[in-house]
């Protein structure tokens, strides 16, 4: 009884409010040869009257760090940034966000050193199926899809007044409070629900200076040109970087394993190095055709 008063509490709460946020436990294994090897993400679906945005808390958190670092060397006025190379957050560095009410989905990723804002061209058809049951503290009805190159079982309620859920996933008459692909390498679980203030996006302001790594503001692309961006990388993962060391009185620092690297070239080969790893290891994204 205590559970149902606090859901009927959250649900008035959400009618009234304009700004909410669903927390999303994300499992998934990054590498397809190592499926029983899980990884957690903790999520965010941040909602408001204009629409949501999907991203991580760890990444968020890391980047605005990473942020501030910058800020205050650029207000020392130095020319040459340093920037480190070490993953102190997430494992998941894109964002989605949705436009209410006609739920336009972008997807903002970072291919090099540039940022992309991607629409999505593709609609998810979901099949709403009559099996229904009890999730945690919510009643639950199944529905799946194909997306992207999997199959997906979604389970979403009726019990909070959002249509809404994680990642690009949208669609469905309630929220999603599930979702798992076929393969189980995949999968998003809701967690928590709150009220949160309202908050302005903040984008680092680098005074016209081209510094690597940072948060550009995202390039309008559609998703055909994102995929030959993801192509050109993939060949080629360390063209911005040579195109940033060739330009005259170029000075870049990184901080790779704890070593700092300020030899363009020793610079060029940790980071192709760098990167070729990365992609062998993460080669189970949650899109199989993006």
């Amino acid at each position: 009884m205590k559970k149902l008063s606090a859901l009927f509490l959250f649900v008035g709460l959400m009618l009234s409010a304009q700004n909410n946020r669903v927390i999303y436990e994300y499992r998934f294994a990054p590498d397809s040869t190592k499926t029983d090897s899980l990884k957690t993400e903790w999520m965010y679906l941040d909602i408001n009257k204009k629409g949501s945005k999907f991203y991580s808390k760890s990444s968020f958190e890391s980047d605005s760090i990473v942020q501030e670092s910058i800020k205050k060397q650029l207000a020392s006025g130095t020319r040459n940034v340093s920037v480190s190379r070490q993953r102190q957050g997430g494992e998941i560095n894109y964002e989605v966000e949705k436009t209410y009410p006609n739920y336009k989905t972008y997807l903002i990723a970072s291919v090099g050193n540039d940022a992309y804002k991607v629409l999505e061209d593709r609609k998810i058809n979901w099949k709403i199926a009559p099996e229904k049951k009890q999730l945690g503290e919510f009643k639950v009805q199944k529905a799946t899809t194909e997306f992207a190159g999997r199959k997906w079982t979604a389970w979403f309620t009726n019990d909070v007044p959002i249509q809404d859920g994680p990642y690009k996933f949208s669609g469905l008459p309630g929220l999603i409070v599930e979702i798992y692909d076929q393969t189980g390498t995949h999968k998003m679980e809701l967690k928590g629900l709150k009220k949160i203030p309202e908050t302005k996006t903040e984008e680092l302001n680098t005074q016209g200076k081209d510094i690597p790594f940072t948060r550009k503001k995202p390039i309008d692309v559609n998703r055909q040109q994102y995929v030959k961006q993801l192509k050109q990388f993939e060949n080629d993962p360390v063209q911005s970087m040579r195109e940033i060391l060739s330009r005259p009185n170029s000075k870049v620092k990184i901080n790779m394993g704890g070593k700092e690297i300020s030899d363009p070239a020793e610079i060029l080969r940790a980071m192709e190095q760098n990167a070729k790893e990365e992609m062998a290891r993460n080669n189970n994204k949650i899109e199989r055709i993006p």
